[in-house]
């Protein structure tokens, strides 16, 4: 999701978030061990959580839009949407560093100077709803100059205007585009929550076309609320379970959610896993989706995918990427990628 820019944290609201962080074990039914909240994520919850109206206001939207109002989603988008700086503002402040281009339903970050070592095609969160290609854009242009590769983040289809299939068909073809374009170059797919799902759906459609898939807290189909992780973390603000449910219900209908690959990845056959390319999945800590991440790592190394690996940034939040307030999450994850890719690049 997108949010808007929450404040700075004063004296007495660092003081709320560890009351906070000392009361939210007993409020979710985990009372022998406090949740592993990292300072910063702790902090952001104090926030939210007195705004815990708001989530529900997120699910009504949701609703009205499945029952066919449609401007319900458009003012919902329009309230927690936060306006991105022009084009030349940007490559202004980044001068010498990245540069940007926003091109049709592509915005591309590339190092300012010299050739991009890949492509890396960015595929963005908010429960294929909300959200737009330069989303998460502090991160992808950190990523894009200290790797020195050009991302290119896709506005693809939402739903309810657009549902299941339209996005995944737009990210496969935008896969096909971007090795059409750049033959010879890398190219690695990637997203956060919903469009982890979509990054991995499209490895699955088109493998041979994919040097490596990217995964950032993804939600990956069905199974989510058989795990510890689910039970742990299902009224936590950024995501709960409810809106999750509702994000689910607006893109897809539940026969095809619980039955199609092209909707829940997880659902894909051994012999597709073991025809993807590696995967790095950075997963949250304190993510009611944690568990799902985990135990499709779990298949792949019973696959024999060696390559693979998943990492949890501790104590952090399902969609971190988004939230100017939560940098230390943001740095880890930019530097296990880092890491990763350039293990890949060499």
């Amino acid at each position: 999701m997108t949010h808007k820019r929450p404040f700075g944290l004063t004296r007495p609201r660092r003081l709320a978030a560890a009351l906070l962080l000392c009361a939210l074990p007993l409020a979710l039914g985990c009372a022998a061990r406090a949740l592993p909240f990292s300072e910063e994520s702790a902090a952001l919850v104090a926030y939210y959580e007195p705004r815990r109206a708001a989530d529900q206001a997120h699910v009504d939207a949701l609703a009205a839009a499945r029952a066919g109002d449609l401007a319900a989603v458009e003012r919902w988008r329009a309230g927690i949407a936060e306006a991105a700086p022009a084009v030349e503002d940007f490559n202004a402040a980044h001068a010498g560093k990245v540069t940007l281009r926003v091109r049709g339903p592509w915005a591309v970050y590339a190092p300012a100077e010299g050739e991009p070592r890949a492509s890396f095609l960015y595929l963005h969160g908010g429960g294929w709803v909300v959200g737009s290609a330069r989303m998460n854009e502090p991160f992808l242009a950190a990523l894009a100059e200290r790797a020195q590769i050009a991302v290119w983040s896709l506005d693809y289809p939402l739903a309810p205007e657009c549902p299941f299939p339209a996005a995944p068909d737009a990210c496969v073809q935008a896969v096909k585009e971007l090795r059409r374009r750049f033959p010879d170059r890398p190219l690695f797919v990637g997203g956060d929550s919903a469009g982890g799902t979509l990054a991995l759906v499209a490895g699955l459609a088109a493998p041979k076309s994919v040097d490596g898939l990217v995964l950032y807290y993804p939600a990956l189909g069905p199974g989510a609320e058989q795990t510890p992780e689910w039970a742990a973390y299902r009224d936590v603000i950024l995501l709960t379970d409810n809106l999750m449910n509702a994000f689910t219900a607006t893109y897809v209908d539940d026969v095809t959610f619980r039955t199609n690959p092209q909707a829940s990845p997880n659902l894909a056959d051994d012999a597709s896993l073991r025809a993807l390319p590696p995967i790095l999945t950075v997963a949250a800590d304190c993510d009611l989706l944690a568990g799902l991440s985990r135990r499709f790592h779990a298949r792949l190394q019973k696959l024999g995918r060696g390559q693979d690996e998943r990492i949890v940034v501790p104590g952090s939040l399902h969609g971190f990427l988004s939230f100017p307030t939560l940098p230390q999450s943001q740095r880890q994850a930019l530097d296990l990628t880092l890491r990763w890719l350039d293990a890949r690049l060499k």
